[in-house]
This record gives structure tokens, sequence and C-alpha cells, in this order.
């Protein structure tokens, strides 16, 4: 039912004809997909189970756009900032808390793997440069890009952002596998190079 309104997809997951109109009323699909089941359920006066069962529905399809991105991308040569952030929005710009991961490239800066470095809370995310490091190494990287998100939808570089950053350019620089980026993402498509700031 690809070409079917989101208000009537709405309706077939819950159950309930019109919940939509309450539902997407307040909120469009990005934002739903951001609130907890709790949440969701209170603002649209929805029962718990049904709140639930819509956040999974969301849940299913962002996972299936997920999985296509990464069979697409399993060849992407990440060059520039848009192209790191077109690579990493899709698991990254949704979620409410931070989180940082590593795309390991080749020669050709193909991606060679991926790997989720640190989870934090909605305002930052703790890592070690020796992590960072260990990650590359582990996954023969001949260089490698981070990324982030920044669930406020502040693009900006911290200047935790920017310290981390310059820390492992500098070891990453002394053991040979070079920090080819840094770049932030956001919710609103929003992204920025930490480099480049």
């Amino acid at each position: 039912m690809p070409t079917a309104p989101e208000a009537t997809l709405v309706d077939l997951v819950l159950g309930i004809p019109g919940a939509a109109s309450r539902v997407l009323a307040m909120h469009g699909l990005l934002e739903l997909g951001r609130l907890t089941p709790y949440a969701l359920a209170q603002r649209t006066e929805l029962a718990l189970h049904d709140a639930q069962r819509l956040l999974a529905a969301l849940e299913l399809g962002r996972r299936v756009h997920a999985a296509r991105s990464r069979r697409a991308r399993r060849s992407s040569r990440l060059r520039s900032p848009r192209d790191i952030a077109r690579f990493f929005e899709p698991m990254l710009a949704h979620l409410v808390h931070e989180e940082l991961w590593m795309a390991a490239l080749d020669v050709h800066h193909r991606v060679r793997g991926v790997r989720m470095l640190s989870r934090g809370g909605l305002g930052g995310t703790l890592v070690e440069q020796a992590d960072v490091l260990r990650a590359a190494l582990e996954m023969a990287a001949t260089s490698f890009v981070l990324c982030h998100n920044h669930p406020s939808g502040d693009p900006k570089p911290t200047d935790e952002d920017v310290f981390l950053t310059n820390a492992v350019e500098h070891a990453a620089h002394l053991i040979g596998v070079p920090l080819a980026e840094h770049v932030i993402v956001t919710p609103a498509g929003r992204f920025s190079s930490v480099f480049r700031r």
C-alpha cells in the first residue's frame, strides 16, 4: 500500500477509524517517531497499547529504510561532509539521544565497515580517543570518518565536539590512519563539519 495516504495507514495500524486525524493533527511522522509510548498516549489520548503499536510500526518502517540504505551504501564513497551526512542520517537523525559512529574507509574512500562508538544522552556522549583508534585499526581502515547527531536540531559543533575531533585527529595522524572528517547530523536534515567550523 505504498500509495495510501498517511492517515489511512495510521488508521489501519491502530485499527481505530478516524484516529489518524487526531494523531497527525498534532504531530508529523518524524516527530511521532521521536516520542515515547507514554508521551504519545498522553498527547493523543490513545491507549498505551495503541501508542506502542503505532510506534512499533514506525520503527519497523525506519528499520526497513535503514536496511535498504545500508545495502545501497555498502560501496558508497565518503568524500565530503554531504556524503557522510547522507550516509549516516537514516540511522542517527531521528534519535532523541546522541550517538557517535565511525565508518572505516579503504584507499578509495569506500566504506569497509561501520561501528557505533558511543551512546549518550540528550546533550552529549563520551568516548575515549583510544576507543576510536582501536575501532579504526580493528576494521583495517586506511582512513575513517566520524559522525554523531545533535537531537536539539542545532548542527553547530560544541566545544567538546571540537576538542574530541582535534585529539582524535592528532592521535590518528601519529598511527598513520587519518581521521578524514567529523560530521554532525540533525533531525531536520541540517548538518555541519566539525573540521570546517
